[in-house]
């Protein structure tokens, strides 16, 4: 990974913070964002400094807002002009019955988790286009994206299974440029999202898991990181399943 520039969103803590962790501990430039958590994001870039990666940044991102993406986007230009890595692992998870979803939350999840990553992605191409070598797209589904709501909100999942077309899509159209888009889909893992969830749903789900326990956020960034390399080369348009054996094909 070394002198590859790496964008990673949502890693202000969980699967994204761990994400930004690995790709530092491999020798790369790492570029963070957060949505609210500015002091976790601030301690998430120390440690990727102490881990020995030689330019780190941070930026507040609200990924439903495309004025705040453009902004991101012209920031990264201005400081690095190019990137080799992104990240999509930002987004929003309420825990919500479907038959108490209303349009507004509806919308919250959908803008944020699909339509913001469409964007993000898309207003960084120029950046990938100008990367040196291998450039590679990891977008972070979920598991409800491919078998629906377990615990989560249909909202949740509808976003995640966008995801996965929107990977596909993106891998597709980019192959020829030497730019691969891949997907993981975790399952249960330990992070603010699955704190939600507390007494018997939390045991339920904890249950539903053949490995016996939740996943951690490591569990899941050592994938990201092999996809984000240059020995992944010959991957494209793949979904990598990290979910503790709830759902095997």
């Amino acid at each position: 990974m070394t002198a590859r520039r790496a964008l990673v969103t949502g890693a202000s803590s969980g699967i994204g913070a761990a994400a930004a962790l690995e790709l530092a501990r491999a020798g790369g430039a790492v570029w963070i964002t957060y949505a609210g958590r500015a002091s976790e994001a601030a301690r998430v870039a120390d440690e990727c400094r102490d881990a020995g990666s030689p330019d780190v940044r941070v930026s507040q991102l609200d990924l439903r807002g495309p004025e705040s993406i453009a902004r991101l986007v012209a920031e990264v230009t201005a400081a690095w002009g190019a990137l080799e890595v992104l990240v999509n692992n930002g987004g929003v998870c309420p825990y919500v019955p479907f038959d108490e979803i209303g349009i507004e939350d509806w919308d919250l999840v959908l803008e944020t988790n699909a339509r913001g990553t469409f964007l993000l992605t898309r207003g960084v191409l120029p950046l990938l286009r100008a990367g040196n070598g291998d450039r590679s797209v990891v977008n972070i589904s979920s598991i409800a994206g491919q078998v629906g709501a377990l615990q989560t909100g249909m909202h949740y999942a509808a976003s995640k299974g966008a995801l996965l077309a929107i990977t596909r899509s993106f891998a597709r159209i980019l192959a020829n440029e030497g730019i691969r888009v891949n997907a993981v889909t975790p399952g249960p893992v330990a992070s603010a999202i699955t704190d939600q969830l507390q007494g018997e749903g939390r045991e339920r789900l904890a249950g539903s898991i053949p490995l016996g326990a939740f996943g951690e956020p490591q569990d899941v960034a050592w994938i990201i990181a092999a996809l984000a390399s240059e020995r992944a080369r010959f991957i494209t348009g793949a979904t990598y399943d990290v979910n503790g054996g709830v759902r095997i094909d």
